[in-house]
């Protein structure tokens, strides 16, 4: 009897050896690039597919895949696959919806350190054998306001290490966790208010169709001028065109970002001219590159989750999604 056909896009070999030893029953298929358009066909008998967010599961690539089932995506977000076209389908979509909410919150506070404390240019000039520090002026989280947009698992860890830094928290999210406010001093205000009044400014919410461009021209126009952006979410909250204005006009003085937009097109730019980009696609992808170019931006390659313990998590996780598709007791559903 054959095992269930299932295939894994962008897992590492340590991931594989992962993968092979604590599932059965399966006919697996391991690939290191990320699933397109464009190496669909290597999937076309997969009836079960294991991705991160880099592949595309929109409907021009699921419509390549005529005996699909189920997708288990490595990650909490699902903006990569078509959530309507899979319904449609009948296609069991699942997530990890908690493989380490603190991981990414202390990479978020490790980008704000980092700026503040001009860690990136201090180590540079040193490894260059220069010890002189000055120009390396850095400034004080003590004291400052900093504005949390998203207070779910991973903004309430945010708030927890700026509460015990010392920062003054204020936050906006349409359901309210009350107890961040008892313990952490948190204090909720509107979208308008949270930007007139944040030195420092960090998201961490999920992306969806009805706030893209959370933060753009509108928004920046709004902030305190020198504010510190940090975006560790999904890079299609900020209209990145809109930030670099905001960074050379001084509203913005420094950004930490981990998640670009069109981050598709930067990871696998040998599709650079594929007919499913369009031309806001390419203006935004030379934006990004800007950005990384900046010298008042921090970017690290979407590697905020990135931890030991957190990546152990994903596995364990992703192995409960597929047993639970392949046994008709599906577990994490994204609806």
């Amino acid at each position: 009897m054959r095992g269930h056909r299932v295939f894994f896009f962008e897992v590492e070999p340590w991931e594989e050896r992962y993968f092979r030893d604590h599932l059965s029953g399966i006919e697996p298929t391991f690939v290191l690039d990320r699933l397109t358009p464009h190496n669909v066909h290597l999937a076309e008998e997969a009836e079960y597919i294991a991705c991160f967010v880099y592949s595309d599961l929109k409907a021009h690539t699921l419509e390549h895949l005529p005996n699909l089932k189920g997708v288990a995506t490595m990650s909490v977000g699902t903006n990569h696959i078509d959530l309507k076209a899979a319904r449609e389908r009948e296609i069991i979509v699942s997530n990890v919806p908690a493989y380490g909410p603190n991981t990414v919150a202390e990479h978020a506070i490790a980008l704000l350190l980092s700026l503040s404390r001009q860690i990136i240019p201090s180590v540079e000039r040193t490894r260059e054998g220069n010890f002189d520090y000055r120009g390396l002026t850095g400034w004080d989280l003590l004291g400052k306001t900093i504005g949390i947009i998203g207070t779910g698992k991973i903004g309430a860890h945010v708030a927890r290490i700026a509460n015990g830094l010392g920062l003054r928290v204020v936050a906006h999210d349409p359901k309210p966790n009350h107890e961040l406010e008892t313990k952490f001093g948190v204090e909720y205000l509107s979208l308008p208010q949270l930007y007139h009044v944040s030195d420092i400014i960090t998201l961490h919410c999920p992306l969806m169709g009805t706030n893209e461009h959370l933060i753009g021209r509108e928004q920046f126009k709004q902030m305190k001028r020198g504010v510190v952006l940090i975006n560790t979410a999904r890079g299609g909250l900020i209209e990145t065109r809109a930030l670099l204005e905001a960074l050379e006009d001084g509203i913005v003085s420094q950004a930490g970002i981990d998640v670009l937009e069109d981050e598709d097109l930067l990871h696998e730019e040998k599709e650079f001219f594929s007919p499913f980009f369009q031309l806001k696609d390419y203006q935004t992808a030379m934006a990004d590159h800007a950005l990384m170019r900046h010298p008042s931006v921090i970017v690290t390659p979407h590697n905020a989750f990135n931890s030991r313990e957190s990546l152990k998590n994903i596995l364990e996780t992703t192995v409960k999604n597929l047993e639970g598709m392949m046994n008709s007791d599906p577990v994490n559903v994204v609806h």
